[in-house]
């Protein structure tokens, strides 16, 4: 018996459209540094340990090796939060992965202040009640935005001073 292909039809567009297919996972792609190269750019590295006025001359091997301890530390953290995200069945790794990951891991504790644990029960957000808007009736805002004078129905008088600020009549007589 020979296979059928089932072809999908969208009306609104008039178009056959390909059946959908199923993602395959694909292998990521392993990325090597090769012998004396580092995958961070040793510049960039150079002006960071230039900012600590502290330091007067790296050498430049010191640099590489500052680089490559760097790559090494964020593989293992990437790899650590990356487990983490896998045995919750994500291919995702998202925040609360590194903060659990500092939080459990001893090598990564002294992170601690720098990724904060969040709050899982985060307060939900405040609704608006909809009737106070489309009534016009006032809030505890309007007492705060509202001056007393517009409130009593008075016009504010505003005057011009000699100095050619303006001012209301209030505050003039106060001085005067």
């Amino acid at each position: 018996m020979p296979a059928v292909n089932v072809v999908e039809v969208n009306p609104a567009l008039g178009v056959e459209a390909a059946p959908k297919k199923k993602r395959e996972k694909r292998e990521p792609p392993k990325v090597e540094r090769p012998p004396g190269k580092t995958l961070l750019p040793i510049s960039k590295v150079q002006h960071i340990i230039k900012a600590d006025k502290d330091i007067a001359i790296v050498a430049k091997e010191a640099t590489f090796l500052i680089c490559c301890a760097t790559e090494e530390f964020i593989k293992r953290f990437g790899e650590a939060a990356m487990a983490l995200a896998e045995r919750e069945k994500r291919t995702t790794m998202q925040y609360k992965d590194m903060a659990t990951v500092v939080r459990k891991a001893d090598e990564f504790l002294f992170l601690e202040e720098i990724i904060p644990w969040t709050l899982p029960d985060a307060p939900a957000k405040r609704k608006v009640k909809a009737s106070n808007i489309l009534t016009g009736a006032s809030t505890m805002l309007d007492q705060f935005v509202v001056k007393p004078n517009e409130a009593a129905g008075e016009e504010p008088r505003i005057i011009m001073n000699e100095d050619g600020t303006i001012g209301d009549s209030e505050m003039a007589d106060d001085f005067v």
